[in-house]
């Protein structure tokens, strides 16, 4: 088994959401039954987008979510939190090492272009990818989903994303309007149209299931919609 993706439209963590919490729960679960049976599931937050406002309210908002969601699962539950919101941060070892034994790494929304910036060519990616390279399902919602995609649009201008997804960007919090601005600043790529408290999960190259409350759409780079999914239904991202 290898580690998945889990993008989210945003709208994390609050009331509304607990469809796409227990989907991201069973995937942890999953997880840790691949590692061991019986192995509580790691959770690590990292709240590197919200480092601008209040990492720690986003961090405690997420602590949580997980525990509600475990709870309503009904199995035990290791959440933790690495609190990263510098490049400095992202090179300490203390705050990198809980990302090493996480089942799911879970990044909530915030600044679209902080994420990138903080972990790019860094200790805590490179731990991240090697977690993803076994069983570790890495997680985003908003800007948090957006940076794990090939490109990330930002009020700044377009920027290289982390690159689990080459030749897709993010589109989060899915509605009319936002597409037609945010293609002009982000030319031949595919976008995924990710609607609130609404989750993606999969694989590059797999298939892909819809979890919460709206659809994803897979828009081309001519703004023409390919494929559209909503809760249980399942889509092919090539």
């Amino acid at each position: 088994m290898t580690g998945r993706i889990a993008l989210h439209g945003g709208g994390e963590y609050v009331s509304g959401d607990e469809a796409a919490m227990d989907a991201l729960m069973a995937a942890a679960a999953e997880a840790s039954r691949a590692e061991a049976p019986g192995t509580a599931p790691r959770i690590v937050i990292v709240p590197a987008a919200a480092a601008r406002q209040r990492p720690e309210a986003a961090a405690r908002n997420g602590e949580r979510a997980f525990a509600a969601a475990a709870r309503r699962a009904g199995t035990a539950v290791e959440i933790a939190v690495a609190g990263i919101v510098s490049r400095g941060d992202a090179m300490d070892p203390r705050l990198v090492e809980p990302l090493a034994a996480a089942h799911l790494i879970h990044m909530p929304g915030g600044d679209p272009d902080l994420i990138p910036d903080i972990l790019r060519d860094s200790a805590a990616w490179a731990s991240m990818r090697r977690g993803y390279g076994g069983s570790t399902i890495l997680a985003g919602a908003s800007a948090g989903a957006m940076a794990l995609a090939g490109s990330c649009w930002t009020p700044r201008g377009p920027v290289e994303g982390l690159g689990l997804l080459p030749g897709f960007a993010v589109l989060p919090h899915d509605g009319p309007g936002r597409l037609d601005r945010w293609r002009t600043a982000l030319p031949g790529v595919t976008w995924l149209g990710i609607g609130e408290q609404t989750l993606l999960i999969g694989r590059p190259g797999g298939t892909w299931t819809v979890a919460g409350r709206g659809r994803v759409r897979v828009i081309g780079p001519d703004g023409v919609e390919r494929a559209s999914a909503g809760p249980g239904e399942a889509l092919e991202l090539g």
